[in-house]
């Protein structure tokens, strides 16, 4: 297996399948705060399970034992098979607690770990040594197979001469990765980064049924709002005809629960007849928002349905009211959703993970707060409205440690300090500032993005995906700089520059975007991300900048017509004019009227008293940037 320090027989019949699960305490466990297992008959908690940690490979180098990394999720349909075949199995029980040190980790709560280990599905199986190099893994391992695996790698690495070996081979390796994560590879940007995405998707785009490739089909959001944003700038046909037949197709098929609403997080056929039945508030903020922008857009009052029941799905089912925010999932459970809305009443629903996840909960908050003035129902704008400003006062209330957020909260937070939670709240931030013109929100902003600067590697060009504690252990202690996340942070930091006027971020984000400019097309359909990034500083979003004057409340029926504009790519800046006198002055507006002014960087093309003449200027700008 590529990427193993050993060659070990592969197990037969892995299965690389995933799907939801109930979550249940370990009894013997001290040192963890939670684990989760099957919710059905199996001895999975008998295993001596360790957290991640510096300590627990500590302990496995000192008694010269190799490491066995689970990594699951209360979802994960395959992880609960594996509790309840494998990891009960007496024999395969005592060999892991007399010959391993065994560590049990939950994908949603350690992306981290997940993205340095992850065997491609979950769960994943991965045997590593003391200093967390890999061995072997794989996904779903059966007991047989696991039985001889396990005992080929203890019967490896209780030779001492074969340590030492493999001690050598291990430093060349963290060598050569640390060089490889770190090192830039870019150039100049390339000017036609969306336009080559776009005709990678479009040949990617199943003509027959929708969504992306011929086999078993994920949502894939950011592919679709990269597509909106293309068609934004540019009105392609083949644009509106991806989006819009895939999330048709999603909609109309099995892969969404017409009696409670909701996608499914994935289908396993091509025509989206057979999904997968969890229900992930990864996907659904993003896909809710995805209708919403497109029945927009589109015209299409189907998708914009379906966007405000995927609302009342994640309002019944996810929130917490406790805490003031959506739970993480929703379990798998195949005969439930088999039934009726009459037969359903008589089950008990799958089990719900109540845990607030900061990304996804940012992610949802500023689908609500953008997708809100996309909506032709005033109740429904002020309710979405108000659900996304009251998830961001739950984040930076609950999930805010010295200056970071967490990555989730369960009563008390855990894992500060990791970028995707970082990068998804700003994104949010921002939104809420545009929607609401509570300059709160971009001092809260620019507070993150000042406090983040401890992850930010200015020789890499790009933020580091964690924050680097004493605690670190095997790879999570090598600095890597993702992707997706890096791309994210580059849309952040242009947007917010065009609200503060500080060309600084400006140059960081090309700088970023430079690093990616010469591999981004290997990341395939993933590199939609990257291409959105690239959209926003080579053809800019039409900034609108309005003047609020003391005691108007014309400004607020500006910005609700400037974010109901669903045809152009717009960044709305409410710039108060009783605290934001230096900002006018820079910008050269007077103080003493209410009026939005229509900008591509710094050249303004126009300017709106009223709601009517900003529809207008809207439209007219939008008529010259396409001819």
């Amino acid at each position: 297996m590529q990427g193993c320090l050993l060659s070990v027989a592969p197990p037969p019949s892995c299965k690389q399948l995933d799907g939801r699960v109930q979550a249940q305490p370990h009894a013997n466990r001290t040192s963890m705060s939670e684990l989760h297992f099957s919710p059905r008959p199996n001895r999975a908690s008998e295993i001596a399970w360790h957290p991640y940690s510096e300590a627990t490979f500590s302990e496995a180098k000192s008694q010269a034992k190799p490491v066995l990394l689970a990594i699951s999720a209360v979802w994960c349909h395959w992880c609960h098979v594996m509790d309840e075949t494998t990891y009960s199995d007496p024999g395969i029980i005592k060999v892991i607690n007399e010959q391993y040190v065994p560590v049990r980790v939950d994908n949603d709560q350690r992306p981290d770990v997940n993205a340095r280990y992850n065997m491609g599905g979950w769960p994943t199986t991965a045997l590593l040594t003391p200093e967390g190099e890999l061995l072997h893994g794989g996904t779903y391992v059966p007991p047989d197979a696991m039985a001889s695996v396990l005992r080929q790698i203890s019967s490896f690495y209780s030779d001492p001469e074969s340590r030492l070996a493999l001690a050598k081979k291990i430093l060349e390796v963290k060598t050569a990765r640390a060089a490889r994560s770190k090192t830039p590879t870019g150039g100049d940007i390339d000017p036609n980064t969306a336009s080559s995405v776009f005709a990678l998707l479009s040949s990617d785009f199943d003509d027959e049924y929708g969504g992306f490739g011929t086999d078993q089909k994920f949502p894939h959001v950011p592919a679709l709002h990269f597509l909106l944003d293309y068609w934004q700038r540019t009105q392609d046909g083949r644009a509106q005809t991806i989006v819009q037949v895939s999330l048709r197709a999603m909609a109309g098929g099995g892969m969404y629960d017409r009696v409670d609403g909701g996608f499914f997080r994935y289908s396993t056929t091509r025509d989206f007849s057979v999904p997968h039945f969890e229900k992930m508030l990864e996907d659904l903020g993003g896909l809710m928002y995805a209708c919403a922008r497109a029945g927009a857009m589109f015209g299409d009052a189907a998708l914009s349905a379906v966007a405000r029941d995927v609302k009342r799905y994640l309002d019944a089912h996810l929130w917490n009211e406790e805490w003031g925010g959506y739970g993480g999932s929703q379990d798998a459970d195949e005969e439930f959703y088999a039934q009726d809305s009459q037969g359903r009443a008589a089950l008990a629903q799958p089990y719900v993970d109540r845990t607030l996840y900061t990304a996804w909960n940012a992610q949802a908050a500023a689908g609500l707060l953008l997708g809100a003035g996309l909506l032709s129902s005033d109740a429904d704008t002020a309710a979405w409205s108000r659900t996304g400003e009251l998830i961001l006062n739950t984040l930076w209330d609950r999930l805010l440690v010295d200056g970071l957020l967490c990555r989730y909260y369960d009563g008390t937070p855990h894992v500060r300090g990791l970028l995707v939670d970082q990068a998804w709240a700003l994104w949010a931030g921002l939104a809420a500032f545009s929607k609401t013109g509570n300059a709160l929100w971009l001092a809260r902003v620019g507070e993150l993005l000042a406090a983040m600067e401890i992850l930010y590697d200015a020789d890499a060009h790009g933020y580091a995906d964690r924050l680097t504690t004493q605690d670190d252990a095997g790879k999570v202690a090598d600095v890597t700089v993702p992707f997706e996340e890096n791309a994210l942070m580059a849309r952040v930091l242009l947007a917010y520059s065009a609200m503060t006027g500080d060309a600084k971020h400006v140059e960081r984000a090309e700088a970023m975007l430079r690093r990616y400019s010469q591999t981004y097309q290997a990341y395939g359909s993933f590199a939609a991300s990257y291409a959105a990034a690239a959209l926003d500083l080579l053809d800019p979003p039409v900034d609108i900048h309005i003047v609020q004057a003391a005691g108007s409340r014309l400004s607020d029926e500006l910005r609700v017509q400037a974010l109901a504009c669903a045809t152009s790519a717009v960044r709305v800046d409410p710039i108060d004019a009783r605290t934001g006198a230096d900002r006018l002055q820079a910008l050269g507006y007077a103080a003493d009227n209410t009026v939005a002014y229509l900008c591509r960087g710094k050249a303004c093309f126009a300017r709106a008293s009223t709601a009517a003449e900003l529809a207008e200027a809207l439209a007219v700008g939008k008529a010259a940037s396409i001819g």
